[in-house]
């Protein structure tokens, strides 16, 4: 027998049974679209995140006051760090050490604050950027609508703010931002401008910031904004290497600051997201399994019901060989179909949850997982069909003469 003979003997059986096959299919359908749907839900969140954080995410690197008790390092035991304060000067002195560098290197104050519109009927968490004059400019930000901070805002230490796009559809979801008024630390600021970029932070002048604020002259990190083709990594370790060098230490562990870069916060954002992409997969198989076992209980079923045809076969020269092929193939032509189906009501789902607009809730279906999904359905065929085959192969004449 031919392929295709079995693979129309298989569609034969299928057709003629069709509540039996039916209720095959249902298993593999509820299993696939679970696997499909769920690893949808984690490429959405993932796109999310990534698309919430892309402003994070620029190719920058941070430097910031690191003191306390240090780890066991391979050359220290326990020991404790003086940490070394950041200053202007600090930022000025890696421009003058990396001519590269020049124009690009920032620093500023940073502290969490809940913020709210005048009427405080809108309210929002997020981050307050005290920031020398220039610094957004440097970083890269682009207004959507008002403009930057001018000299006399640092000189007159005015209550003013930048905010950027993702506070500004939470505080004023209906109206312009600029010239409004919002409330930080129950102080109020007037809105000059609204950044494109999704930070969650707002951005006030640095002498602002440390008159009003944090009433510290203190610095809490410097920023270096490097293009995208810039090698952050080496960037990092020449700037490490140069601090450790200016103040004397041995090792980074035990250097009183640290050097990182946005990169690093991508990496972890990746092995996060695909570790939940894990748990929601093997969430999803679950049920899928649950359907392949559906399908076996099936086919066992049918080797009783077809126990004359499998005699009748073998008493017209089938081997065991052929019987075994025939079940195998009828269990993968009933998991393909369902996947098939699973695969097309999978993107139902998704269309009909867009439609919702949901706020924090996309689905994304990417195609190796459909690839994925199909190769799981023939692997559940074939595991699936494994027993049944055999069981009709085994079958004696007397099963055959006992169920007549």
């Amino acid at each position: 027998m031919t392929f295709l003979t079995y693979l129309r003997d298989a569609i034969s059986s299928i057709v003629s049974n069709k509540l039996r096959s039916a209720l095959s299919m249902l298993g593999i359908i509820i299993g696939v679209s679970s696997v499909i749907v769920l690893m949808a839900v984690g490429a959405g969140a993932k796109q999310g995140i990534l698309e919430q954080m892309s402003s994070l995410l620029n190719n920058n690197i941070t430097i910031q006051s690191n003191g306390g008790y240090t780890q066991r390092t391979s050359e220290e035991i326990n020991g404790y760090v003086k940490e070394i304060s950041l200053t202007k000067e600090l930022a000025e002195e890696l421009e003058t050490a990396f001519p590269e560098l020049s124009g690009i290197v920032t620093y500023g104050g940073n502290s969490f604050s809940e913020m709210s519109d005048s009427s405080e009927m809108n309210m929002t968490w997020g981050s307050v950027e005290g920031v020398p004059y220039g610094a957004l400019q440097k970083l890269g930000y682009t207004f959507t609508a008002g403009e930057d901070f001018t000299e006399q805002d640092f000189d007159k230490k005015k209550m003013v703010v930048v905010i950027d796009k993702n506070v500004s559809d939470n505080l004023f979801p209906n109206s312009n931002a600029v010239g409004q008024t919002m409330i930080m630390n129950k102080k109020e600021y007037t809105i000059i401008g609204v950044l494109k970029e999704t930070t969650r932070s707002v951005y006030v002048p640095l002498t602002t910031y440390q008159n009003k604020i944090s009433g510290s002259k203190k610095i809490d990190s410097i920023t270096v904004k490097l293009g995208a083709e810039d090698d952050a990594d080496l960037r990092t370790k020449r700037i490490q290497y140069f601090l450790i060098r200016k103040y004397g230490v041995k090792h980074i562990d035990l250097a009183g600051f640290s050097v990182t870069n946005n990169s690093d916060v991508g990496d972890s954002i990746d092995e996060s997201m695909g570790l939940m992409n894990i748990l929601l997969g093997a969430i999803g198989s679950i049920s899928l399994l649950v359907g392949g076992i559906g399908v076996m209980n099936i086919m066992l079923v049918s080797v009783t019901e077809r126990t004359r045809e499998i005699w009748i076969r073998k008493a017209i020269w089938a081997l065991n060989k052929d019987i075994i092929q025939q079940f195998l193939i009828e269990s993968i032509v009933i998991t393909l179909i369902g996947g098939a189906i699973a695969v097309w009501f999978s993107f139902w789902i998704v269309h009909i949850v867009s439609m919702f607009n949901i706020e924090n809730l996309t689905l994304v279906i990417t195609s190796d997982v459909v690839f994925v999904a199909l190769i799981l359905t023939v692997i559940i065929g074939i595991l699936s069909g494994i027993l049944p085959a055999k069981r009709a192969a085994n079958l004696k004449p007397i099963d055959a003469l006992r169920f007549e």
